[in-house]
This record gives C-alpha cells, structure tokens and sequence, in this order.
C-alpha cells in the first residue's frame, strides 16, 4: 500500500471530488472524499480527509501505484495548495 499524507490547517474548503469528477478513471466521490479507478490497469486511487489531534489531513492511497496515482496526487496537491499557503506531504 503506498499512501501520502498531506497536512494543512484547511480554513477554505476544497472539493477534490469536484476537481476530478471529469476524469475518466472517476468512480464516486464528495468534498474531499474520491475514488478512481483505471480499468485498462486496474489501478485503484482513493483520497480521503481525516483528522489526528485536531489536525486535518488529506490520505492519497493506492495498493498499486502507476501513473493514475500521480496524477491524483499532483491535482490533489495543487487543488489544496490554492486554499492554503502551507501544506505537508509525507509518506
């Protein structure tokens, strides 16, 4: 399982769901939750919020990271990072 961890103090919400929903790959999704899935690969994506300490987090995770897992990420991350001048990807 490879999964990203980006930390920020989300003060401007952020529909991810609605930044992919366009995609191919897009299965369901709202808000920050979102799962894709490539058919020809079967690679499957999911992001979701969570909270640790009062802390928010957004989780990219994949059990089989491929080319669809870096584009969600790489949205992901730029989406965020239009809401917030702070963000914190870690493994």
């Amino acid at each position: 399982m490879k999964r990203i961890k980006i930390v920020s103090y989300f003060s401007l919400p952020t529909d991810l769901a609605e930044e992919m929903r366009g995609w191919p790959e897009f299965v369901a999704g709202e808000g920050y939750s979102v799962d894709l899935k490539d058919t020809a690969s079967g690679e499957e994506v999911s992001v979701r919020y969570g909270e640790e300490d009062e802390d928010g987090y957004v989780m990219v995770e994949t059990s089989n990271a491929g080319e669809l897992f870096d584009r969600v990420l790489g949205r992901v991350v730029s989406a965020l990072a239009a809401h917030s001048d702070n963000l914190l990807v870690s493994r």
